[in-house]
């Protein structure tokens, strides 16, 4: 590099004179900038110990002058204390006086201490402390005579005037010290005065100098930017190109560089994985873009590792979920690809991805599509193979009910029995498709349908002792068809018996409501069980979705909730998750508005 610096000067002499010319002017810029910077350092540290010094002086005169007039005051503490004693005979009175004697001698020795620098003032505070001692033993002296019973004594002693004449001498005293003291701290804050004005001055003047330095170096710099601002706008103009490009990309895009960092993130990277372009970049493309097997839970390989490590192109394996930083995860596919150099140097890798959350949702449909088309042909099937001697067990059942010497038990049994059989050839009709509930619907009296439910699992809730309490209001009749909507009720109170502990409780209620500006009645079944979790709640209501294991299909909400808008009403789930207030499931089915139906089923209270 410096051979063909050398010839480029010795071509064009000229030019490299005026480069020349123009570095060493920046370095000597740069001189006296820092001569200017390291005078005026030294100036201001050295004016600003000067006034460090002066304001240190200025203090010790104020402490001087405070511990004199501290002095003082305990002085006249200590006489008003026992003027109080001697007026009263109340000895709380003396407390000023004891509490001034306990610091009087630590004032004087702090004030003469002070002052051990000033031979003035010494000679000053050597006669105050004989007179200090001297005014103390005076004040003992009558408070002892007082407190011995001789008031008159002690009265005498303060008519005297031995007191008064020893506090004189002790003001003028401490007014020689001070008016001495008020002197010096005058001179002091003189002093400090001037150091300031000289610092201030002296910050002035390397502050213009600084700022002459700085316009001249400034002067250069600003000529040499605007070369560079040529050579630059070019590519500035490609990047900004490349930019628009990635940005306006319809899948989420992330530049890195040659370790792995990210340069680029666009918005729709930005929003999968959960972090803006200004807090990733220049993160590790693994913190930024963390990715796992979803059926493993393990961690996935990462593409721009692998391309890094390969030098082609690479794209994710199947089931590869992208962790968010608030925990959501989120389904994707990707490429990586390297970005080369000139000469075939791997300068980064670009990685493309897209959330494929709405491909999954749309296979999952297809395949639940497939598994209820073919459970509809086996259930056919099977319908068919079941209605004939299902119908044969009916007759028997009418046959068995129908003798003369059966017990009432045993005939309400038979009555149960008949209900539910009815029910299930209810179900292989509809199956079969030779059944259309419009033709048979008729005015249901919901209480009543809850009452046989109840009274139909009355065993299976015995056996886990689980309580269950109904409520049924008034209450019109809707229109509908018993059999169904027995089917759903049986389904709810099937599963909240199975999510209940042994001693759990089920609570039951009809209730007149209005939804949606529709009026109709609500039954709401209620337990005391853990509840649906949060992750459940959207499959709840999906074919062959179970949480029973090995004793649930999975169709008995999904067949509810069709039976419920058959109806024209709608099954609901409430449901906090957290192991304590269960889950609620509410069933409302809106009143016929039909006039002549409404006449036909009477009032229908219940």
């Amino acid at each position: 590099m410096q051979l063909f610096r050398f010839r480029i000067c010795s071509k064009f002499p000229f030019s490299c004179m005026r480069l020349l010319h123009k570095r060493l002017s920046v370095m000597a810029g740069f001189v006296v900038v820092v001569a200017v910077v390291l005078m005026n350092t030294a100036v201001t540290r050295r004016q600003l110990s000067v006034q460090d010094e002066a304001q240190g002086w200025v203090r010790h005169t104020q402490n001087v002058l405070l511990e004199l007039t501290t002095v003082e005051s305990l002085l006249k503490d200590a006489e008003t204390g026992e003027r109080g004693y001697l007026y009263t005979g109340d000895a709380r009175y003396l407390a000023p006086y004891n509490d001034a004697l306990s610091q009087l001698d630590t004032h004087l020795n702090r004030l003469a201490e002070l002052t051990r620098d000033n031979p003035r003032q010494q000679p000053r505070i050597a006669a105050l402390k004989p007179l200090v001692t001297e005014k103390r033993d005076e004040l003992a002296q009558c408070i002892r005579v007082f407190g011995e019973g001789d008031k008159d004594q002690a009265r005498a002693l303060v008519l005297s005037g031995a007191g008064k004449s020893l506090m004189d001498q002790i003001r003028s005293l401490a007014e020689d010290v001070r008016g001495d003291e008020n002197n010096l701290l005058d001179e002091r804050l003189h002093a400090v005065k001037s150091s300031t004005a000289r610092l201030v001055g002296t910050l002035y003047f390397s502050c213009a100098l600084a700022i002459i330095a700085l316009a001249l170096l400034a002067w250069f710099v600003i000529r040499s930017i605007a070369e560079r601002e040529r050579y630059t706008a070019a590519l500035q103009e490609r990047e900004e190109r490349f930019r628009v490009t990635l940005a306006s990309i319809g899948d989420a895009v992330i530049a890195t560089d040659d370790r792995g960092c990210v340069t680029f993130m666009n918005a729709i990277a930005e929003q999968l994985t959960g972090v803006p372009l200004a807090r990733g970049r220049g993160l590790f493309i693994k913190t930024v873009f963390p990715i796992y097997n979803e059926r493993t839970g393990a961690e996935a390989e990462n593409p721009v590792m692998k391309v890094m490590e390969h030098g082609r192109i690479t794209g994710l394996a199947n089931h590869t979920i992208l962790k968010r930083p608030d925990g959501k995860e989120i389904p994707i596919e990707d490429s990586a690809a390297p970005i080369y150099g000139d000469a075939k140097k791997l300068l980064g890798v670009v990685m493309v991805f897209r959330d494929a959350t709405a491909d999954r949702k749309a296979q999952a449909v297809l395949r639940k599509a497939e598994k209820l088309a073919a459970a509809g042909r086996l259930a056919a099937t099977v319908a068919h193979e079941i209605n004939n001697p299902l119908e044969a067990v009916n007759n028997l059942v009418f046959l068995t009910r129908s003798l003369p010497d059966l017990p009432e038990s045993a005939r309400q049994y038979l009555e149960l029995m008949e209900q539910q059989l009815n029910r299930v050839a209810h179900t292989t009709r509809q199956t079969l498709g030779f059944y259309r509930e419009s033709s048979d619907a008729a005015p249901v009296k919901l209480a009543d349908v809850v009452q046989s439910v109840v009274k139909l699992y009355e065993n299976k809730l015995k056996s886990k002792n689980i309580t269950v309490e109904v409520d049924t209001g008034v209450v019109g009749p809707i229109r509908g068809l018993f059999g169904e909507l027995q089917q759903v009720i049986a389904n709810l109170v099937s599963n909240a018996a199975d999510a209940v502990e042994p001693g759990g409780k089920i609570n039951i209620a009809v209730r007149p409501a209005e939804v949606e500006h529709e009026q109709g009645v609500i039954v709401s079944v209620a337990d005391d069980g853990r509840g649906v979790p949060p992750e459940n709640r959207d499959e709840i209501f999906e074919p062959f979705f179970t949480t029973k294991k090995d004793v649930g299909t999975g169709l008995g909400l999904w067949v509810s909730r069709e039976i419920a808008v058959r109806h024209g009403g709608t099954l609901t789930l409430a449901s906090s998750g957290d192991g304590r207030s269960g889950a609620v499931f509410t069933l409302f089915l809106p009143y016929p508005t039909d006039v002549n139906f409404a006449e036909t089923a009477g009032a229908g209270e219940n």
